[in-house]
């Protein structure tokens, strides 16, 4: 658990000024660590428990010194319960949570292809959502601000600006089981705070946002707020 409030603390941190004040910036860190301590007295839900109980009747496990399955369980419940309010007043879910399964002849291997896989599932999605966005303005909206060279540029710089985004994920579910051939086969959740998320995204993305303004900022908070 300490683990993962390093990360998350340290990610919260990394998050320049752009698109967040800091007093912004301070509140988000507060939220974040009620989150955590919500976690640390957290006690596993009926559901938790049993989802547990069937994952380690199907074999899953996991590595010694990590948490127990059911443990796991519980804070994926928690981070997929957290709600916010987004940039329209609406509550939508604070945390995208993302899964992958892969399958390799060590754990170790097994966890990076897996959490690789989690991150290249959530990056296509989180480009072919703001690009139907940006296409959907330009469009509909014949008194839109964004252009079409701004689509376009985008869809020549989304792996860029992706990647630079989603570069601070926080690990929620990592269990295995041994196959019959002895292979492990690993399954990883992880998750990324929207609002942290939107932020990154916009820094990654400043050149536009200084030519574009205001809507293509409303569009960004709008795609991850909502969409994802």
């Amino acid at each position: 658990m300490k683990r993962t409030i390093i990360l998350l603390v340290s990610a919260v941190m990394a998050v320049t000024t752009f698109a967040q004040t800091a007093k912004e910036l301070a509140k988000q860190q507060a939220e974040l660590k009620a989150i955590h301590m919500k976690m640390l007295n957290a006690k596993p839900s009926k559901d938790a428990k049993k989802q547990a109980k069937q994952l380690e009747k199907e074999g899953w496990t996991v590595p010694v010194g990590e948490k127990s399955v059911q443990q796991q369980i519980t804070e994926s419940q928690i981070y997929g319960e957290e709600l916010m309010t987004d940039e329209n007043g609406e509550v939508v879910k604070r945390f995208i949570l993302q899964t992958a399964v892969q399958t390799a002849g060590t754990y170790n291997a097994g966890y990076a292809a897996a959490r690789a896989s989690a991150l290249t599932e959530l990056a296509a999605m989180l480009r072919s959502e703001i690009v139907a966005a940006m296409q959907s303005k330009l469009d509909n909206a014949q008194s839109s601000s964004i252009p079409a060279v701004t689509v376009d540029k985008f869809n020549q710089r989304s792996k860029q600006i992706i990647d630079a985004t989603l570069t601070n994920s926080i690990p929620v579910i990592a269990i295995y089981r041994r196959l019959s051939n002895n292979y492990f086969e690993v399954q990883v959740r992880i998750a990324f705070d929207k609002k942290e998320l939107v932020a990154r995204i916009k820094r990654n993305m400043q050149k536009e946002l200084e030519q574009e303004g205001d809507e293509l900022n409303s569009l960004l908070d709008e795609v991850i707020s909502s969409r994802l």
